[in-house]
């Protein structure tokens, strides 16, 4: 399933669900902390624990901001949790663990009945190339966000003419400070709406060009104006493509498939839905592992991933 932030429309977000089903998980972080020294945990079983409680917490704490279980990851780990975080962003590469439920992250699988009969190790590989996939989907999403975010070159461009023409500190008339002062606020006004079409419109207005003169521009002045529209228009078209592109990521649908707007809505309904029950489940393992014979029974089958560990002696 796949587990994001973004709000859609007017539907529920999903941040208060994610932050009580992230919550949860910090809270079995906690319980396996506690319980590590537990008489009933020797060898094997502590090294399973150890391994779920730095996987785990590195994720919360890297992708959640659970900052308290850095002593905790420090506590079970060879490598501090700074010199972690940083090669973690030298590699651009997150890890999300999902140890304990087998339907977390797994959406693209779930359904399909083969995919239990797989061996261990084949299922934890696409695991984690479906968690490798959503990440860097996560990671294109955000960097296009932030694109958007930024004023557009052509409005700055604009903006910047109108400025050096109609700035009032530059005017020494009194009257015409004043109605310098006016335009002002309206080329501001519409340069923080990031409107270029009404920038053009004052331009042309302010520069006193009627419709019947309009023809009489120069090719420069005409070349110019093509250009920042031709321009607006191509952010346009990358900021209508980022949209697309994080709604897609947020409910975990094919780029393609992002442009319906019920389509998109069925999916955050599903992906709402889903969360409920993961958070029904993760409550109903947190209250079982609290009694440490359940949770040494939970580690008796767990595998580390692409590692044998000897069972454990009674």
């Amino acid at each position: 399933m796949h587990i994001h932030t973004t709000k859609i429309g007017e539907e529920p977000d999903l941040d208060p669900l994610i932050r009580e089903y992230q919550g949860f998980r910090a809270e079995i972080v906690h319980l396996m902390d506690r319980t590590y020294t537990n008489d009933l945990f020797r060898n094997a079983y502590q090294t399973k624990l150890a391994y779920l409680i730095t996987e785990s917490a590195f994720d919360l704490i890297v992708n959640y901001g659970f900052e308290d279980l850095k002593p905790v990851y420090n506590k079970y780990s060879e490598m501090d949790i700074e010199t972690a975080i940083q090669l973690q962003k030298d590699k651009f590469k997150i890890t999300d663990p999902a140890f304990l439920l087998e339907s977390e992250n797994n959406a693209e699988v779930a359904e399909d009945a083969e995919f239990h009969q797989l061996p261990e190790e084949e299922q934890q590989k696409i695991k984690a190339e479906q968690r490798e996939e959503r990440i860097a989907a996560q990671i294109r999403a955000a960097k296009l966000h932030a694109e958007q975010q930024k004023t557009s070159r052509s409005v700055r461009a604009v903006y910047m003419d109108l400025v050096k023409s109609f700035h009032p500190d530059l005017e020494t008339d009194d009257a015409e400070k004043v109605r310098k002062t006016d335009i002002m606020q309206q080329v501001t006004q519409a340069y923080q709406e990031n409107n270029l079409l009404k920038l053009l419109k004052l331009q042309i207005e302010l520069e006193r060009i009627d419709q019947d003169k309009l023809e009489n521009l120069t090719k420069n002045q005409l070349n110019y104006y093509n250009k920042m529209l031709k321009q607006q228009v191509e952010e346009l078209e990358a900021e209508k493509e980022a949209v697309q592109k994080r709604i897609a990521a947020v409910c975990g649908l094919p780029y393609q498939h992002a442009n319906s707007r019920t389509t998109v809505i069925v999916k955050f309904n599903t992906n709402v839905n889903e969360l409920k029950t993961e958070i029904k489940n993760i409550k109903n393992v947190l209250k079982n592992w609290k009694v440490p014979s359940q949770l040494k029974a939970y580690l008796k089958t767990y595998q580390i991933p692409n590692e044998e560990f000897p069972e454990d002696d009674d």
